[in-house]
């Protein structure tokens, strides 16, 4: 298989809408489109034919980066800056992988979207399963798990969105213990999609949707077995389809809008403090880079009918966590 690498920029701006967390006072005014942040250019580092919908990037301790190719090709993709792309492995191949998400150990968890598993994947290659049979909807409602993310203590959580406009029945947020059993984190939002830790692993945050292109951004604080504490609304953003999510040191969260080609960074003080944009538009998620790299972030993307996968990087002010 072939896997070609190009470059390119694209510039764009940003619209923000602020809304009350529970108990929260009055958001402030939503920022004019003319006060945000300019948008920080994308460079186009990767792109090729057979990967389709690109998922789920991640990035392991040696600076490799991982993401999901849900095209004629199914599987995890590597790619650095010295080798380029190359398939790393068949897994999950029903669909392909949704979500990716690498431990300190390098091992990388996924989701197999179809195959309705949480699976893990060493370094050696070896897949064990982490969860499945958890969803409590049957298969005609329930989509299968889409993303994920893993405490350092070992919990996953992860994502089963059962639609994406807000007009499929509410989705489902669960959790793995460190023990292998998974239960029910939340259902109380529509298309639960995009899922990360706040930097002190105290909050979870899940981006939404409530409508075809209005996202909403909501948390839990985390109890100590791994449960959901009582939910808050963080921020609706319009003109956006939200997808995947990172977090930088600072708090600051990176939202990917799906069909818009915009990944926003937002603060609680209801502030657009960056913006990146890409120019193709099916942007599904985003992550830091590791090390001297963690002022990267990288963005997985495709076009709109999901045939040509591409990966995106920039840089940002605010360095990642690892």
């Amino acid at each position: 298989m072939s896997f070609s690498t190009y470059t390119g920029t694209l510039l764009a701006g940003a619209v923000l809408v602020w809304v009350t967390s529970c108990g929260g006072s009055p958001p402030p005014e939503s920022p004019a489109k003319d006060d945000a942040a300019a948008p920080a250019a994308a460079e186009l580092i990767a792109s090729d034919a057979s990967w389709g919908n690109t998922e789920g990037p991640a990035v392991d301790s040696n600076g490799v980066l991982y993401f999901t190719s849900r095209g004629t090709y199914k599987g995890i993709v590597s790619w650095t800056e010295a080798d380029g792309a190359a398939p790393y492995a068949d897994v999950a191949t029903m669909a392909g992988p949704g979500g990716l998400w690498i431990d300190d150990s390098d091992n990388i968890y996924l989701t197999g979207t179809l195959e309705r598993q949480v699976l893990k994947l060493d370094p050696s290659k070896e897949v064990s399963v982490v969860a499945e049979g958890f969803e409590v909807l049957p298969p005609e409602v329930s989509t299968g798990p889409n993303d994920i993310v893993v405490a350092t203590n070992g919990t996953v959580y992860f994502t089963v969105p059962n639609g994406y406009d807000g007009s499929a029945p509410n989705g489902t947020v669960y959790f793995t213990n460190p023990e292998g059993e998974t239960a029910v984190f939340s259902n109380e939002v529509t298309g639960p999609n995009g899922i990360i830790l706040s930097a002190d692993e105290k909050i979870l945050y899940v981006a939404h949707n409530i409508a075809a292109d209005v996202a909403k951004i909501v948390s839990w604080p985390i109890q100590e077995d791994g449960s959901a504490g009582a939910t808050s609304e963080v921020v609706t953003i319009n003109d956006c389809v939200a997808d995947g999510m990172a977090v930088d040191r600072e708090g600051g969260i990176w939202l990917t809008c799906y069909s818009f080609g915009t990944a926003y960074r937002v603060v609680p003080d209801g502030s657009i403090t960056d913006t990146i944009t890409t120019e193709q538009k099916a942007l599904t998620n985003i992550v830091f880079g590791r090390g001297a790299d963690n002022h990267s972030v990288y963005l997985t993307s495709s076009d709109m009918e999901r045939v040509t996968g591409y990966i995106y990087r920039a840089e940002v002010k605010v360095p990642g966590l690892r």
